[in-house]
């Protein structure tokens, strides 16, 4: 079995929006967590494509632990009806 390198997309919220940050790269700012988490999973997909082992991943609050909302290979693309995207909280 082939060990893949592992590539998490972060979600957060700054003063500009929310952001995704992924290995140094920087995506948003994004007006809702809803859309910062449909293009997180987009990059996401696109990099498990590349042979990325890939996670988005989220915390609830300030200083909480981060958890998996999406994983490449385990979850289907597209995520999510775009019904329950519009609801998306960052409430996990």
């Amino acid at each position: 079995m082939t060990d893949k390198t592992e590539l998490a997309f972060f979600i957060t919220e700054s003063h500009a929006g929310w952001i995704v940050r992924a290995d140094g790269a920087l995506y948003g700012p994004y007006t809702s967590f809803a859309n910062a988490l449909t293009g997180a999973i987009h990059e996401a997909q696109a990099a498990g494509l590349c042979g990325f082992a890939s996670v988005v991943l989220a915390a609830s609050g300030f200083e909480e632990p981060y958890e998996a909302l999406w994983t490449y290979g385990r979850d289907a693309y597209p995520p999510y009806s775009s019904d329950e995207v519009r609801h998306a909280t960052p409430h996990l």
